[in-house]
């Protein structure tokens, strides 16, 4: 049985920077990764043909300036210099079989009529509907702002907390207002994984969590065991709380109460000659089959274009491809290469704060229990990797 300090189940964004912090403080880290690749959210699908190569993003899309504790990580992995800008495309509309610019979408005068609530409304005990429905006018929230923030989690937002939804943070002057990576966000977590201290495996899903002599023991499916003195879980909240249950009871029961949502994403690749539609960032289309339509435009490529849609769940293969011949304009013997990829993200709700505070409250009297993830402070790439430095932060006190 393998011997570490430090066991971390998931290999997303939230796993690897809690496997950065740790193997940096020289702790021995095993990471296990259900899936054949780390990265999570950070899913860059690779394409090859002809020699010619491409990369699409599934899950997340942007970095920003103000990811402060990720940009630390991506300076000490040395990648620095391999991040690059996003192309100015627009965001857009679908409607009518027309794709428009956002500002078609709104009632201008209702609009005015309610923006200077900005002024004086505070988010704080608000969700996102009784928020911004304030803000924008209640029309313009329902028929347009609405679909622009199911887009975000590829879910219906109507009652997330609104001060959770977007969050201001300090930005860094020197660097890119928004920006991506070269080989695309994948390559920061492979850069990661591939660190000295940090033991990957891949393939596998841990099935079991035991404790034994008072550390735990990690069983994946394939048979492996993993002893370590400390435990991180970087899963969806039903998956930790299924793993917990023999070791801690108030923890898997706390986490069993979150809400989630199935999101169901399929990549297309295009030859660009293939392709009409002007070039985009995204594109919304209000009480579709999907919530968003993310386009590789923003890194240009001179042979191929790239789009990732979202769709609700539910759907089967034949509706989702008809759906995404119709938005592209292109027959589906067009379309040169196809992937999928399904992920599961919290649905948060009012009153999600308390809920943290108590579940830091339940880890401060477990023996060495560590939890990272994208339901504690928000969603954005950002906040798992703060989520994952306050973790070990407290590990290492």
């Amino acid at each position: 049985m393998a011997q570490q300090d430090v066991v971390i189940i998931g290999g997303g964004i939230s796993g690897l920077s809690m496997a950065f912090y740790c193997s940096q403080a020289g702790m021995k880290t095993t990471l296990i990764e259900k899936g054949k690749a780390v990265g999570g959210s950070f899913a860059s699908h690779h394409y090859s043909s002809n020699g010619d190569s491409f990369w699409l993003e599934l899950g997340a899309h942007t970095c920003y300036s103000s990811y402060q504790n990720l940009l630390g990580i991506v300076e000490a992995c040395g990648i620095f210099d391999t991040i690059i800008p996003r192309e100015k495309v627009p965001f857009t509309l679908l409607k009518n079989g027309e794709v428009k610019s956002i500002t078609s979408g709104l009632n201008i005068p209702e609009l005015l009529v309610s923006a200077p609530n900005l002024f004086r409304l505070k988010k704080d005990n608000l969700t996102v509907r009784e928020y911004y429905s304030k803000i924008v006018g209640q029309g313009n929230y329902r028929n347009t702002i609405s679909h622009f923030f199911n887009a975000v989690p590829s879910q219906v937002t109507d009652d997330f907390p609104a001060d959770m939804m977007f969050k201001s943070r300090p930005k860094r002057k020197d660097v890119l207002k928004n920006y991506t990576f070269k080989g695309g966000l994948q390559s920061v977590a492979h850069t990661i994984a591939a660190r000295k201290g940090i033991e990957v495996r891949t393939g596998s899903p841990a099935e079991t969590v035991a404790m034994s002599g008072g550390r735990y023991v990690v069983r994946t499916e394939d048979g492996q065991e993993y002893s370590a003195g400390a435990l991180v879980l970087a899963l969806p909240s039903a998956v930790a709380s299924k793993l917990l249950q023999n070791v801690n009871q108030a923890v898997a029961h706390h986490l069993s109460l979150l809400k989630y949502a199935d999101v169901d994403s399929v990549g297309v690749v295009v030859r660009k000659e293939n392709v009409s539609l002007k070039p985009v960032a995204a594109i919304i289309s209000p009480d579709d089959t999907f919530f968003s339509m993310v386009s590789r435009d923003t890194v240009k490529d001179d042979n191929f274009r790239g789009f990732a849609f979202h769709f609700r769940p539910g759907l089967d293969d034949n509706a989702k491809f008809k759906r995404i011949s119709e938005v592209l304009g292109v027959g589906l013997p067009k379309i040169e290469h196809t992937v999928t990829n399904f992920t599961v993200l919290p649905s948060l709700r009012k009153g999600h704060r308390e809920w943290a505070r108590k579940a830091d409250d339940l880890l401060s009297g477990a023996r060495n229990l560590y939890l990272t993830g994208n339901y504690f402070g928000g969603m954005a790439i950002e906040d798992c990797v703060s989520r994952s430095h306050d973790e070990f932060d407290r590990m290492a006190r």
